[in-house]
């Protein structure tokens, strides 16, 4: 796993979704976005699963995950490993959240990402370039 920097933490904080990548054991590619996220510290990232279907499907098929965002303070991409809670304390963590946040929906799953890689989306010379 790698360490967040404050810069990246600051943009993900300021962006209101993101757009999270799976694929299926056969390669076939899924992506939604997903609103109901925060980061768990500064290695993982929790994502509230209240609707995935393929996706949910996907993460327990094949846990290599991406997930790209653009906000105000600009973006990036993010890359790791995911697993899926149910009945544990990030499950429970999950929960709360989203009574906070958005307490119309229900927690289905906790989805957590192992974050491993980090590259630049924003145009120019950097763009694609891996940076964690």
């Amino acid at each position: 796993m790698v360490k967040l920097t404050d810069k990246i933490k600051n943009t993900l904080g300021a962006t209101r979704h993101i757009y999270l990548a799976t694929a299926a054991k056969d390669g076939t590619p899924n992506v939604v976005p997903v609103g109901a996220f925060k980061l768990l510290d500064d290695e993982r990232l929790l994502i509230s699963d209240q609707f995935f279907l393929k996706t949910y499907k996907n993460i327990e098929e094949n846990p290599k995950v991406a997930l790209s965002y653009w906000g105000d303070k600009g973006g990036y991409q993010i890359k790791g490993k995911a697993s899926i809670h149910k009945g544990d304390q990030i499950f429970n963590e999950d929960v709360e959240f989203l009574k906070e946040k958005y307490p119309r929906f229900t927690a289905k799953s906790a989805i957590v990402v192992d974050i491993t890689d980090v590259f630049v989306i924003k145009a120019g010379a950097d763009a694609g370039k891996k940076i964690l």
